[in-house]
């Protein structure tokens, strides 16, 4: 069966910090879990399991179409069956949202909504502690070139199912440790590097036993020109398993549908892939 996801959408969300879609036999997996399977086993894999989620992440904002595009590889290991690390470079994996566009590898270059090519990483853990939270730990670089930029996250990841519908929770705050002051000038200046709340919630349906959808809404808040920055996305997500190891999804999004600076004219596509080995 297909294994619900958070949805960012995540509610196309993807794994151990959330995968847009995955289907494998495994007990536990990363980014979704089974109806009826245990309510952690979305958030961790069993231990010496791989799990690989790569995502397409494309800008459809109005006038800025695909500026930027960017490819993110994330993957997950399990360490033991209730601790999963994870190298993270999607937006999905690092906050469980659904439209973040303009991650490494960001491929359409500087004229196109791209800073650098490889710019941001994040090293993440799942420690599963009961049903059905998990708490979620790690280290991330928003900025490798100069200024250097480095949070850390804190947070913790909850799940429900009843019957074929499931809801997931993963709230968390990143808290800046590097160059907290935004810099750059022109069009490529660097955000502030401090204290933001993500707090996706995602909601699933299986409507067959290999295809789901989810919605997913949430709330995004920086600590710094919070009246300005604050936004609630809105994300819908469509995820289907090709195979008991390998699932496809799609998500469209609305980064900014309400907010500080709210405009409907901010949209994303997520096309994501997941592969358990």
């Amino acid at each position: 069966m297909l294994r619900l996801h958070t949805l960012l959408l995540a509610t196309a969300v993807v794994g151990a910090a959330g995968s847009l879609a995955r289907a494998d036999e495994l007990g536990a997996s990363v980014s979704g879990s089974t109806s009826g399977a245990s309510d952690t086993d979305r958030f961790t894999l069993p231990k010496g399991k791989l799990a690989l989620d790569a995502f397409v992440e494309m800008n459809l904002s109005s006038g800025e179409a695909f500026k930027p595009v960017s490819i993110t590889p994330d993957l997950w290991y399990g360490v033991t069956d209730d601790v999963t690390i994870g190298l993270v470079h999607s937006g999905v994996g690092a906050t469980g949202f659904l439209d973040v566009v303009g991650n490494s590898l960001c491929i359409t270059g500087t004229a196109n909504g791209c800073g650098h090519v490889y710019n941001s990483v994040g090293l993440d853990g799942r420690i599963r502690i009961a049903k059905p939270w998990a708490v979620d730990v790690g280290l991330y670089i928003s900025s490798i070139s100069d200024p250097f930029q480095m949070a850390a996250k804190l947070g913790i990841d909850g799940r429900w199912t009843w019957n074929k519908v499931a809801l997931e929770l993963q709230p968390s705050i990143f808290l800046g440790l590097t160059n907290r002051e935004p810099m750059g000038t022109g069009t490529v200046v660097i955000a502030s590097n401090t204290e933001t709340l993500y707090v996706p919630a995602t909601l699933s349906y299986l409507v067959a036993p290999k295809f789901d959808l989810a919605l997913q809404t949430g709330l995004v808040l920086p600590f710094t020109k919070t009246s300005d920055t604050w936004a609630i996305p809105l994300s819908i997500a469509a995820r289907f398993a090709v195979s008991p190891k390998f699932g496809l999804g799609l998500a469209f999004s609305f980064p900014e549908l309400i907010g500080g600076t709210s405009t409907a004219n901010a949209r994303t596509l997520l096309l994501g892939g997941s592969y358990a080995f």
